[in-house]
């Protein structure tokens, strides 16, 4: 796990790139890499490639970045673990591929260098790295599929320049960093910034599963999927899977995201998916470190996370350690919080605090439960979704009754004891994919007049377009091919975990210098899940605590709290939404230099 960064001349074949650049992204990254730092510089100056480095696969200086293949021809910048290189490398060895180090970051080298873009497709794991083929004096950026690494670009001039955290880019890079209305707008309506949208007008996500080719000399073309989460669900017939194929899948990853020169650990929750990965890691063999984050607030309550996760390290024989977190040491963290921060969010503090008690134990490495609930049918959403727009099937007129239910105003909804949401489900929920953006929404578009400027509203929803399905732009639009129960899992995977839980982890836990893995995102495993999980049995959290045998099942009668923090208390706005997310949401905004004014009686968000 590491930071990169780079720049490259393109409209220009004979421009230099300035060095300073990336070396300025390379200090803003440090904390991604504490362990080492480097810059390369092509030849004739027009590509420069910069990395910092967290060691945890070939510690020593033969892993150091940015490296060259034995040929001299390529050279990389990579964040991330390749978990199958080991059986990579024997098979390159065997095609006649020459290695010096015992990294996977010389076997990504040469799985591109031997296979090309065919490459890309043979990894397992989690990536994102800029690769240079001095040869075609052309950049490769890419991205792995489920989108776990982050990597960002931006055109300046006839420079591109890239990075592993927008805020880098907008801080050292000569780049449009005015804000972006998309990023404003999708922030306000999911408590996150909707990729492929940044904070910032002249950065942009590279896609999930994307490829982005660069020649000097030419101009930038879009980046290409070189692999579809999405697709995937319909891929091949569907079909249940068995316990026995479930679960030997699940060890199979689990054993692969122990793959470290140095100790791995496991964040312990009272929930399903944590206890199944400690189990399966301790029965590969680890020797099992595990973690709890607990709150002084929920001491003695159904909210505590820490009695459940301690009786499972006890029965699981493991190192364990539980983490109380006080108000008073809250408020002692949260500049640092804001400044880690890559991109306004209204989660990401519970991998902050946990990410630095696994530090603060000794651990570079520690696996997530994260991805459980996507695939395995965890949330609300996956029942709730479907009824929501079964419910509207059986009213005559629906969209007419949500459209005049949504002219009474906010005031008069609120008095009639109407639920907020009434009208937009009726309005908009004509299909599964916009009544789940409905169920996901942090507020809704007809609120948002209240919270932005209206040339900031029209510009993000504009700017949005069919991301923003609960304007109906989506509306009635579905997918026959896919059972309501898929759909929902789908758009959890590739829409919520992707923009918010996966992105929050990353720089989360990297400003604590701590990787996070997440087995359940595991190709593999996904290949056999996806058409179960489209199936008429779709896999459940009872078959996934069976995985764990007696330790597993035994949460199953629990009822799922969710993971939450008292950052409604802390902050004393404990009177706010059932979740504490709206006050949040206005604090973080705040952070990230959005200002509060009143205009025509009404509290409105101005960027200032």
């Amino acid at each position: 796990m590491c930071g990169v960064a780079g720049g490259i001349s393109i409209a220009d074949p004979s421009a230099v790139v300035d060095r300073r650049v990336v070396e300025g992204i390379n200090a803003s990254q440090r904390r991604r890499g504490p362990d080492g730092d480097g810059i390369w510089q092509a030849e004739d100056g027009g590509a420069v490639l910069g990395h910092r480095r967290l060691a945890i696969i070939d510690v020593g200086e033969s892993g150091a970045q940015p490296m060259s293949d034995a040929t001299g021809r390529w050279t990389i910048t990579f964040n991330g673990e390749i978990y199958n290189y080991r059986e990579l490398r024997r098979e390159l060895e065997a095609l006649g591929r020459r290695f010096h180090t015992n990294s996977d970051t010389e076997v990504l080298i040469n799985c591109i260098a031997e296979w090309g873009e065919a490459g890309l497709n043979r990894l397992r794991g989690m990536y994102a790295f800029g690769l240079w083929d001095s040869e075609k004096r052309e950049l490769w950026l890419a991205r792995d599929p489920f989108g776990i690494k982050p990597l960002y670009f931006a055109q300046s001039g006839s420079t591109l320049w890239f990075a592993s955290q927008a805020r880098a880019l907008a801080a050292c890079a000569p780049v449009n960093a005015a804000r972006d209305a998309a990023g404003l707008v999708g922030f306000y309506l999911w408590g996150s910034v909707p990729e492929p949208f940044t904070w910032w007008q002249g950065i942009s996500a590279l896609p999930a599963g994307g490829l982005l080719r660069l020649a000097r000399g030419q101009d930038v073309a879009q980046p290409k999927r070189f692999l579809s989460i999405e697709d995937a669900y319909e891929s091949r017939p569907p079909g249940p899977i068995a316990h026995e194929d479930l679960r030997a899948e699940l060890a199979d990853s689990v054993s692969r995201h122990l793959i470290a020169d140095v100790p791995v650990g496991v964040f312990l929750s009272s929930g399903i998916d944590s206890t199944v990965i400690a189990y399966l890691a301790k029965e590969a063999g680890s020797d099992l470190r595990t973690v709890t984050l607990a709150f002084d607030e929920y001491l003695g309550t159904d909210a505590d996370e820490a009695p459940l996760a301690e009786e499972t390290a006890r029965l699981l024989g493991a190192h364990h350690q539980t983490v109380r977190i006080s108000r008073e040491e809250f408020l002692g963290l949260i500049d640092d919080f804001f400044a880690s921060m890559d991109q306004p969010t209204t989660d990401g503090l519970n991998t902050y605090l946990v990410s630095r008690a696994a530090a603060s134990a000794g651990l570079k490495v520690a696996l997530s439960g994260l991805g459980g609930d996507e695939l395995f049918g965890g949330y609300p959403s996956f029942s709730q979704v479907p009824s929501f727009v079964s419910f509207g099937e059986k009213i005559p007129m629906r969209a007419a009754i949500g459209a005049a239910l949504s002219g009474l105003g906010g005031s008069l909804a609120r008095t009639a004891k109407l639920n907020p949401k009434l009208a937009p489900a009726l309005k908009y929920g004509g299909s599964i994919e916009s009544a789940y953006f409905l169920r996901r929404c942090l507020h809704l578009v007809e609120e948002l007049d209240l919270l932005l400027d209206e040339s900031w509203r029209v510009r993000g929803l504009e700017r949005l377009g069919a991301l923003a399905p609960i304007d109906g732009a989506a509306a009635g639009r579905g997918n026959d091919r896919l059972s309501p129960y898929a759909q929902v899992s789908r758009l959890e995977v590739t829409n919520y975990m992707r923009n918010q839980p996966l992105r929050d982890t990353d720089w989360a836990s990297m400003a604590h210098s701590l990787e996070v893995r997440v087995p359940f995102l595991d190709l593999n495993l996904f290949s056999r899940l996806a058409p179960a999980i489209a199936s008429d049995r779709p896999p459940s959290k009872q078959d996934l605590a069976a995985c764990g045998d007696s330790v597993g099942s035994r949460l199953i009668s629990r009822r799922k709290t969710g993971f939450v923090t008292p950052v409604d208390k802390w902050l004393g706005q404990d009177k706010g939404d059932k979740r504490g997310l709206r006050p949040w949401a206005d604090v973080v905004a705040a952070r990230f230099r959005i200002g509060s004014r009143v205009s025509g009686g009404s509290l409105r968000f101005a960027v200032v």
